[in-house]
C-alpha cells in the first residue's frame, strides 16, 4: 500500500527506508463522486488479510486493512499507519499514528498489532503462511497504548520489510473469528480507505469509502471489484462501459486502445518475476515419468545439470516477443532492477539447445524424459500461453511436455500442497529490498524461523542460506547489496535453484476521464483511481 499524501514521523535506516510520500491527489468530480466498477484478473480467495500471502488477496486487504508500514512508488517503507525507530540494534519501535480508527470507531491499539503479528502465522490451511515475520521476531512487547516494541534476532532489518505486509486486525473482533466470518464480512473490520460491505465470490466485492480514514480518502463513495479471469471478457466490459478500470490488459491489445479516445493506459515496469518452481524434495515427484510412462528410478529435477538443461532449452526472448508482445523483459534472477541485491551480471540465461542436450546426456538423461507443466491460466498475463511455449522449447531438446492449466485459485491451493513436479508461478516483491523475497522463495524451507515460505520446490542450498543470513543482519544498503548478489550468483548461476522467466509490465486501462497512478505495485488499488479535473 503506498503512503498517503503526509507521512507522520519521518523513518530511519538509510537506504532501506524511504521519508517521502509519493501518492496521487484525490480530485472529485462534480457532484458526489459514483461507484468505481474494477475488473481484476484473478479473484481472492479470502477476505481474512492473513489467510494467504498472495498477490490477489494482497490486493483486497490493503483496500480494507492498514499493513503496519506503507510504501511509496518503489516499493521502499515509508510511514503509514505506524511509524518505526530503531533505538537498539535488535530493538524496533512503532508508533500508531494519533487519530488512527477502526472502521467501527474504536482506536487502533499497540494490543490490535500484538494480537495481528500473533496470528499472521496461524491461520488454518493457509496455501501460503504469514510465517517470516514470526522468524524475524522474538519478543513483541507493548510498551503503550499507542507503542509496540519488537525483539529481533539481532540487528534484523528484515522487521521493516515485513512490516509492509503485516495487516493489522481489531483484536476484539478476531480474537475468536475464523477466516469464515471474514468472508462473511462479519470480522472484515479494518482502519484501511474502504469499508468491507459484501462478497459474493465469482461475482463482486463490494465497498464503501471510509469517510473517517487517518490517510487520503478514496475519490469514490463506493467501488465494486469483480473478478474477469477472461481477459477478451474483462476488455469488452470496460470498451462497453460496465467498467471505469482494468488490470492485466494483454499486450497484444495495448497499442489498440492507445489509440482509442475513449480510454486511458497506465503502465509501468513491474516488480514481478515469472518463474518454473522445480520439484527438488524427494527422490520421486509425482509428475515425471520415463517416455514409456514408467517410473524412473530418481528424480531428475534434483540434478543440478537437469535443471541448467531445462533452464538453457527455454528462449526467453522469443516468448517476450511473441507470446507477450513485447511488454516484459527476460529475466535471470528473482531481484528486479533498482532493487538492493539485483546484478546486472545475471542476465537472462542464452538459449542453448545443443548445451541442454548435452547436459541431459551427461546427467544420465539423453533420451529425455516425460514431464507435466502445472500453471493458472487467470494469474499473470499470458500466463497458460507461456506454458504452452515453455512446453514446445522442452519437447524439441527432448523433454516430452504435457501442460495442465487451471483457474489461480484451484492452482494456488495445489501448489500451496506441493502436489506438481514443475510449474509456472510469480513473485511479486512488495519492497525495494530483495532480500525479502529470496528468504521466502528460496531459502530452505524453515517453519519454525518463518524462511522458505514459498520455497513450494525445496530447492536447499547451504551456502545460499548462509549468505542470507549474513545478509540479513546487515543495515547498510552497499554490504547487503554485495552479499545478495553473492547468493544468486549461487542460486541461479550454478544451482538453477528455481528458472526465471521474465519480468512482466504493469498495464491499467480505464475510462478517458480517470486517472490511476501506476508503479511497481502490481495490485489494482481503488483508491489510486481518481477523476480527472
Amino acid at each position: 500500500m503506498r503512503t498517503p499524501r503526509t507521512p507522520c514521523v519521518p523513518l530511519l535506516l538509510t537506504g532501506l527506508l524511504a521519508g517521502t510520500a509519493l501518492t496521487p491527489g484525490v480530485l472529485h468530480a462534480q457532484g458526489q463522486p459514483r461507484e468505481a466498477r474494477v475488473g481484476l484478473q484473478t479473484e481472492t480467495s479470502s477476505i481474512d488479510p492473513h489467510f494467504a500471502l498472495v498477490g490477489a488477496n494482497q490486493t483486497v486487504a490493503q483496500h480494507i486493512f492498514d499493513p503496519m508500514l506503507s510504501a511509496d512508488l518503489n516499493l521502499r517503507p515509508v510511514p503509514g499507519l505506524t511509524s518505526v525507530t530503531n533505538p537498539e540494534p535488535d530493538i524496533w519501535e512503532f508508533r500508531i499514528r494519533e487519530g488512527a480508527r477502526f472502521h467501527d470507531g474504536t482506536p487502533v491499539t499497540a494490543e490490535d498489532i500484538r494480537f495481528s503479528l500473533e496470528r499472521m502465522p496461524k491461520v488454518p490451511n493457509s496455501p501460503a503462511p504469514f510465517i517470516r515475520m514470526q522468524g524475524a521476531v522474538t519478543a513483541i512487547e507493548i510498551v503503550d497504548p499507542r507503542t509496540i516494541r519488537l525483539r529481533s534476532r539481532g540487528a534484523d532489518p528484515s522487521v521493516v520489510l515485513n512490516a509492509m505486509t503485516a495487516y493489522v486486525v481489531p483484536a476484539h473482533v478476531a480474537r475468536d473469528a475464523t477466516t469464515a466470518d471474514f468472508n462473511s464480512g462479519r470480522a472484515a473490520i479494518g482502519s484501511g480507505p474502504w469499508r468491507f460491505r459484501g462478497w459474493q465470490p465469482g461475482s463482486s466485492i463490494t465497498l464503501e469509502r471510509n469517510d473517517d480514514y487517518w490517510g487520503e480518502k478514496p475519490a469514490f463513495a463506493r467501488a465494486s471489484l469483480r473478478p474477469l479471469g477472461n481477459d477478451a471478457g474483462r476488455l469488452a466490459a470496460l470498451l462497453a462501459g460496465d467498467l471505469d478500470l482494468i488490470d492485466a490488459v494483454p499486450p497484444s491489445e495495448i497499442a489498440r486502445l492507445r489509440g482509442n479516445p475513449a480510454v486511458g493506459i497506465s503502465s509501468s515496469t513491474s516488480a514481478r518475476m515469472i518463474y518454473l518452481a522445480l520439484d527438488q524434495s524427494g527422490d520421486t515427484t509425482p509428475f515425471v515419468t520415463a517416455k514409456d510412462g514408467k517410473p524412473l528410478p530418481h528424480n531428475p529435477l534434483r540434478d543440478a545439470r537437469v535443471r541448467r538443461a531445462l533452464s538453457a532449452g527455454i528462449n526467453r526472448t522469443a516468448i517476450v516477443e511473441r507470446v507477450l508482445s513485447g511488454a516484459a523483459r527476460p529475466a535471470g534472477q528473482l531481484a528486479v532492477e533498482g532493487q538492493i541485491g539485483y546484478d546486472p551480471a545475471l542476465a537472462a540465461p542464452a538459449f542453448d539447445a545443443a548445451e541442454a542436450k548435452r547436459l541431459l546426456a551427461e546427467a544420465g538423461y539423453p533420451d529425455g524424459f516425460r514431464i507435466t507443466l502445472h500453471s493458472p491460466n487467470n494469474r499473470y498475463i499470458e500466463d497458460d500461453k507461456t506454458a504452452q511455449a515453455v512446453a514446445q522449447f522442452w519437447t524439441r531438446i527432448g523433454i516430452e511436455t504435457r501442460v495442465e492449466v487451471m483457474p489461480s485459485n484451484v492452482f494456488f491451493t495445489r501448489a500451496g500442497k506441493r502436489e506438481f513436479s514443475t510449474f509456472l508461478i510469480g513473485f511479486g516483491h512488495t519492497t525495494g529490498d530483495s532480500w525479502l523475497g529470496l528468504s521466502q522463495v528460496m531459502h530452505s524451507f524453515d517453519q519454525q524461523r518463518g524462511l522458505g515460505g514459498l520455497n513450494r520446490g525445496r530447492y536447499s542450498n547451504p551456502r545460499f542460506d548462509a549468505l542470507l543470513e549474513q545478509a540479513r543482519t546487515v543495515p547498510d544498503a552497499a554490504q547487503r547489496d554485495a552479499l545478495l548478489r553473492q547468493a544468486q550468483q549461487l542460486a541461479f548461476r550454478e544451482d538453477a535453484g528455481i528458472l526465471p522467466l521474465h519480468v512482466p509490465n504493469n498495464t491499467w486501462a480505464h475510462r478517458a476521464g480517470l486517472a490511476y497512478e501506476a508503479g511497481l505495485e502490481e495490485g489494482t488499488l481503488t483508491q489510486h483511481l481518481n477523476v480527472k479535473p
